[in-house]
């Protein structure tokens, strides 16, 4: 009983680099492949589209206390607006609890937020966005040399 399968004719194909087996319709095969890959580039390309630019830290120098950080979010030159950040300040040396705020859009495309930072030294803000459509963008920005007020 056949069951309705179609017949696989396979034909030996000899390449300087070994013996490959070609299925009659192989070419199926191949081309699903390529969307599949194809596919996934694309996503990779477009969650990778909006990028933070233009971080600045205030006050400067940065202080222990409330330190402001404002950034802008652009999808290649256009603002991307409805983003949800949420901030994180890391002292750069390990063994230190960190910090957390979030950041508001204050005009079409610019965040900012505020960190209080408890501890003179260096520290990293990393920001956490989620954009209006649910992908993920992570960034982070150096802020060195915190000073006592």
């Amino acid at each position: 009983m056949r069951h309705g399968f179609k017949t696989v004719e396979l034909r030996r194909v000899s390449l300087r680099t070994g013996l490959f087996y070609v299925k009659h319709h192989g070419f199926a095969l191949l081309f699903l492949t390529a969307a599949m890959v194809t596919s996934n580039c694309s996503r990779t390309s477009q969650a990778a589209a909006a990028t933070v630019v233009e971080k600045h830290a205030a006050p400067q120098p940065p202080h222990i206390g409330p330190n402001t950080i404002t950034f802008r979010l652009v999808n290649g030159s256009v603002p991307v607006s409805g983003a949800m950040v949420q901030l994180e300040g890391d002292m750069t040396h390990a063994g230190m609890a960190p910090v957390f705020g979030s950041a508001k859009e204050i005009s079409p495309g610019q965040y900012q937020g505020e960190l209080t930072l408890t501890m003179q030294g260096d520290w990293v803000v990393l920001m956490h966005i989620t954009l209006p459509d649910g992908r993920k963008v992570e960034d982070q920005m150096n802020v060195n040399g915190v000073q006592a007020k």
